[in-house]
């Protein structure tokens, strides 16, 4: 079974970087800058990257962790609409704060963003009449962990047990992560164009 490539078009809500060593916590700024074989400058996520119990395939395989890989996880994005859908099954009051899942993007208007497959390519616009430099390639899933669930407590001190639902709430709803394919900076209210290719379902049958 194959799907042609096909296009989306969404926004920019906020930009964000996780300059704090030790904490999970991202806050919003006007714009980021992406470096092509880095990451976004200033975010802990930037720079080298080691194995760790997330690259379960690696490890099982029999390398240890502490090994450096290739860093995959140079950007990470999230979805507005999959962060309300979120919020509604852990009942908080309101929508989850930006930079509480340490992301780098926040994105609207892009249906199941969590679900784009890998070789999906994010473009940027200021407008019509300008484009931005910055382009980024998606790798996989950004599958949740507790530490988000953590942050979301700090924010909603009154309702108990939002670190440990958070996991379950966030499955499939959690966002991306990938590698900066082309350096250049995006701003907050930026247009993006989400390119998506072609896919083949494998069968080796």
């Amino acid at each position: 079974m194959t799907r042609s490539a096909f296009e989306l078009k969404g926004r920019v809500e906020a930009v964000l970087v996780a300059a704090n060593f030790g904490s999970i916590l991202s806050t919003s700024i006007p714009k980021i800058q992406l470096i092509c074989g880095h990451g976004v400058r200033g975010d802990n996520h930037a720079g080298v990257r080691l194995a760790d119990v997330r690259e379960r395939e690696f490890i099982s395989f029999g390398f240890s962790k502490g090994i450096e890989i290739a860093n995959y996880r140079e950007f990470s994005a999230v979805s507005v609409e999959e962060l309300a859908e979120v919020a509604q099954a852990m009942n908080l009051p309101e929508p989850i704060p930006h930079g509480c899942l340490g992301e780098n993007l926040v994105l609207s208007g892009i249906p199941k963003l969590t679900e784009l497959p890998t070789g999906t390519m994010l473009f940027f616009r200021k407008d019509e009449k300008q484009i931005r430099t910055a382009v980024l390639v998606v790798w996989s899933e950004n599958t949740p962990c507790q530490g988000p669930g953590e942050a979301i407590q700090e924010k909603f001190p009154n309702i108990p047990g939002l670190a440990r639902l958070f996991p379950k709430s966030a499955i499939g709803k959690r966002g991306i992560v990938g590698s900066i394919y082309a350096s250049g900076n995006i701003h907050a209210g930026d247009r993006v164009i989400v390119k998506v290719p072609r896919q083949r379902v494998y069968n080796p049958g």
